[in-house]
C-alpha cells in the first residue's frame, strides 16, 4: 500500500471519529435541554397543585394530569420552546401526578415538541 492511501485511510477514520463524537455531544446537549424543560414543567405543576390541591389524586395509585396549556394560562410557567425556538405542543404536553403513599406524589413530565420531533420517552 502506498503512503498516500494509508494517509487517506487514517484521515478518513479520524474524520469519522470526530463526526461521531460531535454528533454524540450535540445529542447529549439536546437531551439535557429537554430534560431541563421537563424539570421546569414538574416544578410548575407542583406550584399549581399547591394552589389546586383538590385536583390531586385522592387514592394511592390514582393519577391525574395537568396540561402544559393550563400551566401557561394560569401563569405557572411561560410557553415552552423547543431547541429551535418553536413553541412546544401545549395540549399534548402534560405532567402526570400519581399518589404513591398517603403523603407522597410522583410527578412525571411528558413534553411534545412537534417542530423538532421531540417527545418524552417512557421512563425519562
Amino acid at each position: 500500500m502506498s503512503k498516500k492511501v494509508t494517509i487517506i485511510i487514517i484521515l478518513s477514520i479520524l474524520v469519522i471519529i470526530v463526526l461521531y463524537s460531535v454528533n454524540r455531544l450535540i445529542s447529549s446537549n439536546k437531551l439535557e435541554y429537554y430534560n431541563k424543560l421537563e424539570r421546569e414543567m414538574i416544578n410548575a405543576s407542583k406550584d399549581y397543585f399547591l394552589d389546586y390541591n383538590n385536583y390531586l389524586p385522592k387514592e394511592i395509585n390514582d393519577n391525574t394530569r395537568v396540561l402544559l396549556s393550563a400551566l401557561v394560562i394560569e401563569e405557572y410557567i411561560d410557553k415552552i420552546k423547543d431547541i429551535n425556538n418553536n413553541d412546544c405542543n401545549m395540549t399534548k404536553s402534560y405532567v402526570e401526578v400519581e399518589k404513591i403513599s398517603n403523603k407522597e406524589y410522583l410527578y412525571k413530565a411528558h413534553l411534545v415538541c412537534d417542530e423538532n420531533n421531540y417527545e418524552t420517552k417512557d421512563g425519562e
